[in-house]
C-alpha cells in the first residue's frame, strides 16, 4: 500500500454509510432473538421445545455454509461498485422478502405451519449471508490505516447500537398486548426500515483498499479452511463463539424475564432506553482507550466489568434499582465492546494477509457469521428446551412458578458462566497487541510496493 493511501482519510459522508449499513442490517436478528420465541408460542401457539429444535438444527447447518458464501464473495469480480456493496443491497431485498415470510407465513397457511416456520428460518441464514458477510467486508477495505479502522468501527458500532436500540425501546411497546396485529406493525415497520438504511448506506461508502498497490493472490477453499489455523484467529472466534451464547440465552429469555417474573413486559423498554445512552458512551470511549492503551487491554476489562455488574442482580433479581446499576455499567463496557469487536477482526483479516500474502475479507467476515449463527442456535435453543422442562404452558397468560427458576438461569446464571469462560481464553490466548498491528501494516505496504 502507498504511502498516499495510507494518509488518504474516509470521509464523513461514507462514514455515515457504514453507520447506515450496520443500523439496516441489526433489526433481522435482533428481532428473531429478542421475541420470535415468545411470538410463536403466545401467539402463533407452537411449542417451545419445538422452536428450540428449529434454532439449534437451522443455525449450525446454516452455518456451515457461511465459508462457502465467504468464499464465493471473495472471488465475485469487482465490479464499477466495489465487491461488496453490490451484495448488500441485492441481499437485503431478498433477505427481507424471507423475513417476512418467517414471521407471518405460518399464520397466512396455518396448514403446516411447523414445516413453513423451519423452511423461512434456514432460508433466512442463506439469504441473510449475502448482505451480512458483505457488511462486514466492508471495513478492511475502506482503510488499512489503524486509526482510521478504529474511527470507523466507532460508525459501525453506532450503527449496531443504535439501530438494535431503537427497536429494543419500541419493540416491547408495541407487542405488550401480544396480538398478531402489533407485531404486524413491528415487523413491517422494521423491514422499511432495513431496506432505506441498507440501500442507502452501500450506495454512499466506497470500496478504495482493495484497488491500492499490489494485487494479492486468490486463495483456494482449502486455503479458506487453514486460515482458523491462526491463533489470533481461532482465539478470537472461540471467544467469540462462548460469550455470543451467553448472550443469546440472555436476550432469548429477556422478554419471558420482564413478562413472567418482573410483571410488565414495557419495563424492558425503559432498560433498552438506559442501555442505550450508555453504550454511546462507551462506543465513543473504546476507540480512544484502545488507541492509548491497545484493543486486547481495553476488550478485556470491558467484558470483566460486565461480567461483574450482571452478577451484581442475583442479590435481588427483581431489583429495579439494580437492573439500572447493572445496565449502566454494563451498558458502557458493553459500548466499549462493540467498535472494538470489530476493528480486532480487521485486523484478523490483516494478519491473514500478512501471513499468507492474499486478501480474505469475506473468509474473516464469513467465519464471523458462522460462529454468530452457532452462537444463535444454541443459545436461542437453550432457553427453549429450559421452558420446556420447568412446566411452561403454550399460550396461557398464567404460568407455573417452576419456570421461574429457568428464566433466572436464562437470564443471568449462563451468560455469567459462559461469558467468564471466553474473558479467560481471549485473554490468555490472543496474541495481537497494537505493536505487532503496526509491524503487519508496515510489511504489507512494503510488500505491495515492491
Amino acid at each position: 500500500m502507498s504511502g498516499k493511501s495510507k494518509e488518504q482519510k474516509v470521509s464523513i459522508v461514507e462514514k455515515m454509510g457504514l453507520f447506515m449499513v450496520c443500523a439496516g442490517n441489526i433489526p433481522l436478528m435482533g428481532l428473531l432473538s429478542g421475541f420470535f420465541m415468545i411470538y410463536y408460542t403466545t401467539v402463533v401457539g407452537l411449542e417451545p421445545a419445538a422452536l428450540a429444535t428449529l434454532f439449534l438444527i437451522s443455525k449450525v447447518v446454516d452455518g456451515i455454509s457461511d465459508p462457502i458464501m465467504g468464499y464465493l464473495l471473495d472471488k465475485f469480480p469487482v465490479t464499477k461498485m466495489g465487491k461488496f456493496r453490490p451484495m448488500i443491497i441485492l441481499g437485503t431485498i431478498i433477505c427481507v422478502i424471507n423475513y417476512i415470510l418467517l414471521w407471518f407465513g405460518a399464520v397466512w397457511i396455518p396448514v403446516g405451519k411447523y414445516v413453513i416456520v423451519y423452511v423461512t428460518y434456514l432460508l433466512l441464514g442463506w439469504t441473510f449471508d449475502i448482505m451480512d458477510i458483505s457488511k462486514n467486508s466492508l471495513l478492511p477495505v475502506m482503510s488499512a490505516d489503524d486509526k482510521e479502522r478504529n474511527s470507523l468501527s466507532l460508525f459501525n458500532a453506532l450503527g449496531t447500537m443504535i439501530g438494535g436500540a431503537v427497536l429494543a425501546v419500541a419493540a416491547p411497546i408495541l407487542v405488550a398486548e401480544g396480538t398478531l396485529q402489533n407485531y404486524y406493525v413491528l415487523i413491517f415497520g422494521s423491514m422499511a426500515m432495513v431496506l432505506v438504511l441498507s440501500i442507502a448506506g452501500a450506495l454512499c461508502v466506497k470500496e478504495r483498499v482493495a484497488f491500492e498497490g499490489k494485487k494479492e493472490e486468490s486463495y483456494t477453499f482449502r486455503e479458506l479452511l487453514q486460515f482458523m489455523r491462526y491463533k489470533p484467529v481461532w482465539a478470537m472466534f472461540v471467544m467469540a463463539l462462548v460469550a455470543g451464547v451467553g448472550s443469546n440465552i440472555a436476550g432469548g429469555a429477556g422478554a419471558y424475564f420482564y413478562t413472567y417474573i418482573m410483571g410488565d413486559m414495557t419495563l424492558m423498554s425503559g432498560v433498552s432506553l438506559v442501555s442505550m445512552i450508555t453504550a454511546l458512551v462507551g462506543i465513543f470511549l473504546g476507540p480512544i482507550l484502545a488507541n492509548r492503551f491497545g484493543k486486547k487491554k481495553i476488550y478485556v476489562m470491558a467484558i470483566v466489568v460486565s461480567i461483574l455488574f450482571t452478577a451484581l442482580r442475583l442479590i435481588d433479581v427483581r431489583s429495579m434499582l439494580l437492573i439500572y446499576i447493572s445496565t449502566v455499567a454494563g451498558g458502557v463496557a458493553g459500548g466499549c465492546i462493540v467498535p472494538l469487536t470489530t476493528s480486532i477482526q480487521a485486523d484478523n483479516t490483516t494478519y491473514v494477509q500478512y501471513k499468507t500474502g492474499k486478501r480474505a475479507e469475506a473468509a474473516i467476515a464469513s467465519f464471523t457469521s458462522f460462529i454468530t449463527k452457532v452462537a444463535q442456535g444454541i443459545g436461542g435453543a437453550i432457553p427453549g428446551y429450559v421452558l420446556a422442562a420447568t412446566g411452561f404452558v403454550t399460550g396461557s397468560a398464567v404460568q407455573p412458578e417452576s419456570i421461574n427458576t429457568g428464566i433466572i438461569l436464562c437470564v443471568l446464571i449462563l451468560p455469567i458462566i459462559l461469558t467468564s469462560a471466553g474473558a479467560i481464553l481471549f485473554g490468555t490466548q490472543y496474541t495481537l497487541d497494537k505493536k505487532a498491528v503496526e509491524e503487519m501494516n508496515t510489511a504489507i505496504a512494503a510488500r505491495s510496493n515492491k
